[in-house]
């Protein structure tokens, strides 16, 4: 490699024996050079590492732990072990494919041809019940080698970020990233990384770069235009903090606790900011996209379904667009 990775919260370390069991699993061998890496570095979060190459530039967050992850309990769905048997036995990817890392725009899955060699990204475009749709696989490596030999800190350099699906019906609106006043203390990685663990939840990239710059508070700009085009244009009153409250709002954490324990929201969607009518905006942390949660229509002779469909609101593909594109309120 021609540069010194350094990966933070690494899990516990594997062995040639745990190789052995893997490959079996996988029905394939892994190549020496994946392999040299991760008796090294079990996953683990990156520090601004990117891969630097011909095709597809990609920016990376995450190396995913083959096996172990104390964050979720050794859940095997969060290795990549456990989520690429899990996704090929659902069909979403081809039974030579293997994923090992996260892209940071948008989460997509950076993988290997076990079969080929070669490294893709598989961009997230939905999520079907709990499983991943992913979009057209775009050329990253021509070879593990190519992808480490070709990996560089992210010093003055940013990746070219991956293309953002634009889906039917969207639209596509110019904007700015709001600044927010009012705001809680600052935040430090550690306190994201504790927030994830304490509800569970792995949260963008785009978002944790986000609070560190604005933890909560009221922003300026202050509206959106989603992205359904049948939808009006909306305001956001308040983001939420993610540590110690603000002087008017509590935190995610104590908010999203409570109106999962009463019922009132689905647990898939996360709350991080409201309107002044007391309506929520959510991260979906199924497909990382954003929705708008009515809290003022729920019927009470239908089912709890039926009200969590229609009160959801689709409005961003991620959140980043979300961020990146409020606009000044109309004259």
């Amino acid at each position: 490699m021609n540069m010194k990775i350094e990966l933070e919260n690494c899990q516990k370390s594997l062995t040639l024996k745990d190789f052995e069991e893997i490959e079996s699993k996988l029905g394939y061998a892994l190549p020496e050079r994946l392999k040299e890496f991760y008796l090294q570095y079990n996953g683990g979060s990156t520090k601004q590492i990117a891969s630097i190459n011909k095709y597809q530039e990609v920016e990376i967050e995450d190396f995913f732990p083959f096996k172990y992850n104390k964050d979720f309990k050794n859940d095997p769905r969060y290795t990549a072990e456990g989520e690429t048997l899990e996704l090929r036995k659902a069909g979403a990817i081809s039974d030579s494919i293997l994923i090992f890392a996260m892209e940071s725009t948008d989460e997509g899955r950076i993988t290997i041809d076990l079969v080929n060699g070669k490294i893709y990204l598989y961009p997230i475009v939905g999520m079907q019940d709990v499983i991943f749709n992913f979009g057209e696989p775009r050329l990253v490596a021509n070879s593990i080698d190519d992808f480490f030999d070709n990996l560089v800190v992210l010093d003055g350099h940013k990746a070219i970020p991956a293309i953002e699906e634009i889906e039917e019906g969207q639209t596509e609106t110019a904007g700015v990233m709001p600044e927010l006043s009012d705001c809680s203390a600052s935040l430090t990685k550690e306190d994201i990384k504790n927030f994830e663990v304490e509800l569970n939840v792995k949260i963008p990239a785009g978002m944790k770069n986000f609070y560190l710059k604005f933890n909560g508070g009221m922003p300026s700009p202050y509206c959106y235009q989603p992205q359904d085009e049948d939808l009006d244009r909306v305001e956001i009153n308040a983001f939420f903090p993610i540590k110690e409250r603000t002087n008017a709002f509590e935190t995610i954490e104590v908010i999203a606790k409570d109106i999962w324990s009463r019922n009132l929201m689905p647990c898939n969607l996360l709350p991080f900011a409201m309107d002044s009518g007391g309506n929520y905006y959510a991260l979906n942390l199924k497909n990382k996209k954003i929705y708008y949660y009515l809290t003022d229509e729920w019927d009470e002779n239908a089912s709890r379904e039926y009200n969590f469909e229609t009160n959801t609101r689709y409005i961003a593909q991620s959140f980043n667009y979300f961020i990146n594109h409020f606009i000044e309120e109309e004259e």
